[in-house]
């Protein structure tokens, strides 16, 4: 777990193309306030596989929290996200990373937006700017507004099938699919996730990771725990 800014590799800024300017809301959006799910994870990269589990605890628009731990319950990834900065803390190799969200953003060229980023995780759209590209394809939409200019989104039944981003030099790309939605509960969460990072520069950093939907619950949550060991090294992201 060497890339702890992939749950923040989520959009980019810019395509070539000219479009039909009709702004659409196609997307009936997941409603909820507070949000405890447990999901079954697969990694695959070139540097092997692993498998797992992730947690996420969020109340929507202030905060998220998450967890990766492998196989056998070890915790080797967690962090809590706010509206204005992240905290990672790598634990199989000991190293805290502090983000300010602004600067995450002017790196990555991408809106590192906690709104956003719970919007993706729940199979919502992280924006309802959206325009239908081709009359051909009356489920496929992209974003209106910056910074969504690259994003792409493809619907089923007016909820969230797809999602897809593409960096400015169209050298990195994100595609995230909501395989199905659980329907016993109250909020209608993806029951399978499927997200696909690819790399175009270096296979090396291309990853998929596939989730399934453990436990879900929507009541209040009553801590979002997180604390920095002292004997952690700090680690600072350099801007580009």
């Amino acid at each position: 777990m060497k890339k702890p800014l992939i749950i923040f590799a989520i959009i980019s800024i810019f395509i070539n193309h000219t479009f039909a300017q009709t702004r659409v809301n196609v997307v009936e959006n997941v409603n909820w306030k507070y949000c405890t799910a447990k999901y079954d994870c697969d990694i695959q990269s070139p540097q092997g596989d692993l498998s797992g589990n992730v947690t996420f605890r969020m109340q929507k628009d202030s905060i998220v929290w998450f967890s990766v731990s492998a196989i056998m319950g070890i915790q080797i990834l967690k962090g809590i996200i706010t509206k204005d900065s992240a905290h990672v803390l790598d634990v199989y190799n000991q190293k805290y990373y502090p983000l300010s969200l602004s600067d995450l953003s002017s790196m990555q060229e991408l809106p590192a937006d906690l709104s956003a980023i719970q919007a993706l995780i729940v199979g919502n759209s992280p924006t309802n700017a959206l325009i239908q590209y081709d009359s051909t394809k009356p489920n496929e939409y992209i974003g209106a507004t910056p910074p969504y200019l690259s994003f792409g989104l493809t619907t089923k039944n007016n909820l969230v099938s797809s999602s897809r981003f593409s960096d400015k030099g169209k050298m990195k790309r994100l595609k995230i699919s909501y395989l199905e939605r659980i329907t016993d509960k109250e909020v209608a969460l993806p029951n399978q996730m499927e997200w696909e990072i690819q790399d175009m520069k270096s296979d090396l950093n291309s990853l998929r990771l596939k989730l399934s939907l453990k436990t879900a619950r929507f009541d209040s949550i009553p801590s979002y725990p997180f604390s920095v060991p002292n004997d952690y090294e700090r680690v600072s992201i350099q801007k580009n």
